[in-house]
């Protein structure tokens, strides 16, 4: 497996997402956070990616990162992800009794410490056992589930990370973050709604995934750090011609003159308009980038 795909998968984990009335809706954090804190261990010598044990130790660390993401009603409930993980195909969790070994069917107790285990598989566990990829996973994961993890404290258990390039960093997480986008925003952009995706072997659509405050800057892929734009209102977004605001409505530029053409006209008539959002609140676009947006107008 390319380390492409392979953070594509982790960027489309089956979180789940909390309902309306408990807060602001946000994705559940536990499947990540039991990956994080299964590198942890492989990292710390604890385990490796044919060998996890569900020990006292793992626990600790997937503790250690959920008190620093923790919302609302979130539980800390290892457990859970230890077993469901199996849903996404490349985990598998099994209890040895002896000699024999069974698939685990349900998350592990506290007393099962030291019988369970989980492996990687379907080409992740060669990715995991090489640290330079290991910590790709890692760096993918917070960009995609916990940006502010890294950027308020540093991670509770940290690793030493090679020094690599920009685009040896960004491989394969780009992509991930688009098809992300695209599909919360079923490939409509959130300015116009234009909506043109052609039925092919390429999945040709004809909208951008755009970042509100740009990944250099901020690291965070998050969806709520995203919009679906066509490729003419990504250029004047970042080009701070127009801007999203955290009204959720657009805002646009004064230098703007709908006399002098057809196309400026049609970016000016944006002014006031609603943004059109994913159906999903958990995934509506980030105050803060909203904010950064329309700071960045140019009046």
């Amino acid at each position: 497996m390319f380390l492409a795909s392979a953070i594509e998968r982790l960027y489309d984990l089956q979180v789940g997402t909390t309902p309306v009335g408990e807060g602001k809706p946000h994705e559940r954090p536990h499947k990540p956070l039991l990956l994080l804190a299964a590198l942890d261990l492989i990292d710390d010598g604890k385990a490796s990616a044919q060998r996890i044990p569900w020990c006292q130790d793992l626990r600790d660390r997937f503790t250690a990162h959920f008190l620093q993401v923790r919302k609302h009603n979130d539980q800390n409930t290892p457990e859970n992800p230890f077993h469901y993980l199996q849903t996404q195909g490349f985990w598998q969790a099994w209890i040895e009794s002896g000699t024999s070994s069974l698939p685990l069917q349900a998350p592990p107790l506290v007393n099962q410490m030291g019988t369970v285990f989980a492996r990687f598989t379907e080409g992740f566990e060669v990715l995991v056992a090489m640290p330079a990829q290991r910590q790709r996973m890692r760096e993918a994961l917070i960009a995609r589930y916990f940006p502010h993890l890294s950027s308020v404290q540093p991670l509770p258990f940290p690793v030493e990370s090679p020094v690599v390039a920009e685009d040896e960093v960004d491989y394969g997480r780009s992509p991930a973050f688009r098809r992300l986008i695209l599909d919360l925003y079923d490939h409509q952009c959130a300015a116009c709604g234009l909506r043109i995706r052609l039925p092919s072997a390429r999945d040709v659509s004809f909208i951008d995934a755009a970042h509100l405050i740009p990944f250099a800057e901020s690291r965070n892929d998050h969806p709520t750090n995203g919009l679906a734009l066509c490729k003419n209102h990504h250029w004047a977004m970042d080009r701070d011609i127009i801007a999203p605001g955290p009204d959720l409505h657009w805002h646009v530029s004064k230098l703007l003159d709908p006399r002098r053409s057809n196309g400026e006209k049609e970016l000016a008539e944006l002014a006031g308009k609603s943004v059109l959002l994913p159906k999903d609140p958990a995934f509506h676009p980030e105050e803060k980038g909203l904010r950064w947006r329309r700071e960045k107008l140019i009046a």
